[in-house]
């Protein structure tokens, strides 16, 4: 049996999308959520495209973090251009980017400041029993703080006269079982031609509208890392997950942060050290840095007004809000054995993630700020000063994403690299964060 509801949140809002789930389905509605109902071996793009198409109702678990996301709006686009009934259950009161309020400005908004509290839930239950009734969605307004565009204004006026006339003509057949309210009679509207659908952006929102900073210092770009939190270490259905990268538990990053969208390059070391010698031959100012141990990486981000990110840090910009062992398709994203022709690449060439980082996985391994430990302490210090860093002789440093020789097993974004710090391994690189407002 097809599932009714497509339930789509943001990874870092799994907790509130199970709850929900739950409660869906304990009121008999059928759900559709990742990754349980993605099967083993599955493409996940296509589950996620199939199993908006299958359901009726597609319930959007409206946070910060969905927002952001351009997985979100990719999902809240497939639902909106299939005549989905799209049930925004908005915990986040903050003003939604374009993409998203084009696509919600008609819905019914079911505004939950509170989360997942029992009364919320029970509206959501009868909120999309109505929707797969066939009730009518009344039209909420955007919320104050949010302003449309004219011509999201102009393009609402228009799909509330199209949606009018054709409403009773597209809707889908109602559940068996499910009273369907008598049809009221439409007047008939004035005429006006539709807007057209809009296609999908190719371009992720977030990539698009970046927040970027130039540091004059080391020559180089920063994208802003916004604060949040994610689940750190073993990513869903990862089958090579190693011990160290366990346990699986949820990091919060309190404060947002800059992170170079590049590793470090040969051009913007040689500012700080100009008798640096690149350690291959060939190797331009284009290059990522190589063969600097872990005590001289850091020197140089505090000479450059940043530091190096923790490690927590790190793996958080690198997901950028996605769940899985690679951030994209691997070939799209990174350098690695079975693509770099055995040899070290210029930075930037590959495609960025989400937060507009390159190179996050592959072409160089980057030192983090932590000292190694075989496995994670969840009191441990994840930002901020009390991190334990590698100072002790016989202490280890970690290097985080793979290198040009990589398989692709070491490319997962959860994947740890002991390394000693005074050593100078010619695969590790590193990128540095600041805290400059």
């Amino acid at each position: 049996m097809a599932h009714q509801v497509f339930i789509s949140y943001a990874s870092l809002d799994k907790v509130d999308a199970e709850r929900i789930c739950r409660a869906l389905e304990t009121a008999g509605i059928s759900c559709w959520i990742a990754p349980r109902d993605i099967k083993p071996g599955s493409d996940y793009p296509t589950a996620i495209v199939e199993g908006v198409q299958a359901a009726r109702v597609m319930v959007l678990v409206l946070t910060d973090a969905a927002a952001a996301s351009p997985h979100i709006a990719s999902e809240v686009g497939h639902a909106f251009n299939g005549k989905k009934r799209i049930i925004p259950f908005r915990i986040s009161q903050k003003p939604l980017p374009e993409d998203l309020e084009y696509f919600l400005s008609l819905t019914q908004w079911l505004d939950a400041p509170e989360g997942c509290t029992e009364p919320n839930l029970k509206r959501l239950v009868e909120a999309t029993r109505g929707a797969m009734a066939g009730e009518s969605s009344p039209h909420h307004p955007v919320a104050p703080q949010q302003s449309m565009t004219p011509w999201l204004a102009a393009a609402a006026v228009a799909l509330v006269a199209v949606g009018a006339v054709f409403y009773w003509t597209l809707r889908k057949p109602p559940t068996p079982n499910i009273p369907v309210p008598t049809p009221k009679i439409v007047p008939e509207p004035l005429p006006v031609t539709p807007p057209p659908i809009i296609p999908l952006p190719v371009t992720p929102p977030s990539v698009a509208k970046l927040k970027t900073w130039h540091n004059p210092k080391d020559g180089l770009n920063y994208a802003w890392i916004p604060a949040g939190h994610f689940t750190m270490g073993c990513s869903v259905q990862d089958s090579e997950c190693k011990d160290d990268e366990k346990p699986t538990h949820r990091v919060e990053i309190e404060n947002g942060f800059w992170m170079g969208q590049t590793e470090v390059t040969v051009a913007a070391y040689q500012r700080f050290v100009p008798k640096y010698t690149p350690p291959l031959p060939g190797m331009d100012g284009n290059m990522p840095v190589l063969g600097v141990g872990w005590a001289e990486a850091k020197n140089f981000c505090a000479a450059m007004d940043g530091r190096l990110p923790t490690e927590a840090e790190w793996e958080y910009a690198a997901r950028a809000g996605s769940p899985e062992p690679y951030y994209g398709t691997i070939s799209a994203i990174a350098w690695y054995g079975k693509n770099s022709g055995d040899t070290l690449h210029a930075v930037g060439k590959k495609q960025p993630n989400a937060f507009g980082l390159f190179d996050m996985l592959g072409n160089v391994s980057e030192w983090v700020l932590d000292r190694y430990f075989d496995k994670y302490s969840l009191d441990a210090a994840a930002t901020g000063p009390q991190v334990e860093q590698p100072l002790e002789g016989n202490a280890w440093a970690v290097a985080r994403g793979g290198f040009w020789q990589s398989d692709a097993a070491a490319l997962r974004v959860s994947h740890r690299l002991a390394q000693e710090p005074d050593g100078n391994e010619i695969p590790i690189g590193f990128r540095c964060a600041s805290d400059h407002r």
